[in-house]
């Protein structure tokens, strides 16, 4: 016989997978509920599958980058055969432009057309019709980003000036240009941290540039970790005063959220491809390059203590606000899936 803790156990683990991830039942899309269920099982990037405020999933789904290999076309195509909604976001770099840096991406580029493809986009860029929009298509600004509700977690003790995140590239983790390298801009960071720490005598926390010689150089002034799991990095955000964003080739990173959440000010650059929305004189400061650091950074600190970051996201930002922002988009084209939908989620 199967003994009562087994049970319990069983029937534990099955919560917990309900909770987890956005459930598919098999018999909700009849004939597109295997693949709609193969996707949220298995999470295949670039796809990303749509939810209800229930968790329960639509008959949609996202498609966040560029389709990789013949697999990731032949599974778009079987979304559209199957009458699965196809949305576009603007979460990947340049995405759907061709990227330009000299990153690994390069290989990526492709000549499929994602902006005829698809209609509806989530697009945090300023300029539209520089990444090739057209009237066609509908665009509203929201980011994958926005989809933070407030840390309510008790405060802890702040043990770092700064923290900034740059996790390794396969081949060198002190690359210069590698994909993370390129994307979170670690040549600018280099030339910022003699001022950070020299001058204004921080304490910094890196994340990912292992075995740099950026320990050797700063002493400790500097602390470098390799990639933590995600748990551990949230609470690394709560231990720091500031985040430091010198990125440029990123598509609104959701460590800006994570810290401004925290109630952690950013100090960003000012070019960055999307997340500039965020940065006010509650959250943060902007700065270009090294060259006007110590302004952009003196302005910052000035008011560091006045600042509410989170009093601030959670009047703007939220999992139900940004939720509704995206059904109210998304009905007039979907109303039939969304009828009696109050929020739409990304899973």
């Amino acid at each position: 016989m199967i003994s009562i803790n087994l049970i319990l156990l069983l029937v534990v683990l099955i919560i917990i997978s309900t909770l987890c991830s956005c459930y598919t039942n098999i018999e909700t899309f009849d004939g597109t509920s295997t693949l709609l269920t193969y996707y949220n099982e298995h999470k295949l990037f670039p796809f990303r599958i749509l939810c209800d405020e229930n968790r329960k999933p639509l008959e949609m789904v996202a498609l966040t980058a560029f389709l990789r290999t013949d697999e990731d076309v032949k599974r778009f195509n079987e979304f559209k055969e199957n009458n699965i909604k196809i949305i576009g976001i603007t979460a990947y770099k340049s995405f759907p432009r061709p990227i330009l840096d000299n990153s690994a991406d390069n290989a990526m580029n492709n000549y499929f057309d994602y902006i005829g493809n698809i209609k509806n986009w989530l697009c945090c860029f300023k300029d539209a019709n520089y990444y090739g929009f057209t009237g066609a298509n509908n665009l509203i600004d929201i980011s994958e980003s926005d989809f933070y509700d407030i840390d309510e977690s008790p405060p802890v003790e702040k043990k770092y000036d700064l923290i900034y995140s740059c996790l390794a590239d396969e081949k060198d983790s002190c690359s210069m240009d590698g994909w993370n390298a390129i994307n979170r801009n670690f040549k600018l960071a280099l030339a910022c941290l003699p001022i950070l720490i020299n001058e204004y005598k921080f304490k910094v926390l890196i994340l990912g540039r292992m075995n740099c010689g950026l320990e050797e150089k700063y002493g400790n002034m500097i602390e470098v970790l390799d990639m933590l799991p995600y748990h551990e990095f949230q609470e690394k955000l709560k231990q720091s005063r500031l985040l430091f964003i010198p990125n440029i080739f990123d598509a609104s990173p959701r460590v800006i959220c994570e810290a401004i959440t925290k109630d952690v000010p950013v100090l960003m650059n000012k070019n960055i491809l999307c997340g500039s929305k965020y940065i006010n004189q509650e959250t943060g400061e902007f700065f270009i390059d090294e060259n006007d650091l110590r302004v952009s950074l003196n302005n910052l600190l000035k008011r560091k203590d006045t600042m509410s970051p989170k009093k601030w996201w959670k009047a703007n930002y939220s999992k139900s606000t940004s939720g509704k922002k995206l059904r109210d988009f998304l009905y007039p084209e979907y109303k039939e899936i969304l009828e009696h939908v109050k929020e739409v989620h990304l899973y």
